[in-house]
């Protein structure tokens, strides 16, 4: 093997390794999102916090691997000097040798699912999540309706004077 393969079979090497790290990131994303559903339906908000907390972490880490991936695709496109409408995955998949083609396409395969179950699950979430936060105000304004009129405070937040507060229901006298 020459150098100049040798090169290239090393940065494809690390290419599918970035892409084996980024479908298990992916699937984590996915795991989290479940685990969400299920805390929504419940009404778990520490457990839906702890969640989203995971989920932050796992988006922070996707964007710093970014920058690795763009590199490295770089590197390999400029390598087999690709014109710009083939700088897409499918056109890395048409040129690549073996066994990194297939490495590529099992990639592709299994980030396109991955991708897909969690864009339906994110949706099926937000409904769950507008429902619920729709019970709630609707429970609110509902016992808004049924307190009493206490007077609370002046659009300035203080407390209003005794000639405008509401009188009491049951005063000093019983």
């Amino acid at each position: 093997m020459n150098g100049q393969h040798m090169d290239i079979a090393q940065l494809l090497d690390a290419l599918c390794e970035h892409f084996d790290d980024e479908l298990e990131r992916q699937q984590n994303v996915l795991v989290v999102c479940r685990a969400m559903g299920r805390g929504a339906r419940v009404n778990d908000y520490e457990y839906l916090e702890a969640k989203a907390t995971a989920l932050h972490v796992l988006i922070r880490q996707a964007v710093a691997a970014e920058q690795v991936r763009l590199a490295l695709v770089r590197r390999v496109v400029d390598h087999f000097d690709l014109p710009r409408e083939q700088q897409t995955l499918s056109g890395l998949i048409a040129v690549a040798p073996e066994p990194w083609r297939q490495r590529m396409l099992e990639f592709q395969v299994l980030m396109r699912a991955t991708l897909e179950s969690t864009r339906r699950l994110v949706r099926d979430n937000n409904r769950v999540m507008r429902r619920t936060l729709q019970v709630i105000n609707e429970t609110l304004s509902a016992l808004s309706l049924c307190a009493p009129d206490q007077g609370g405070y002046t659009g300035q937040g203080a407390a209003p004077r005794p000639e405008h507060a509401a009188p009491a229901l049951i005063d000093h006298r019983g």
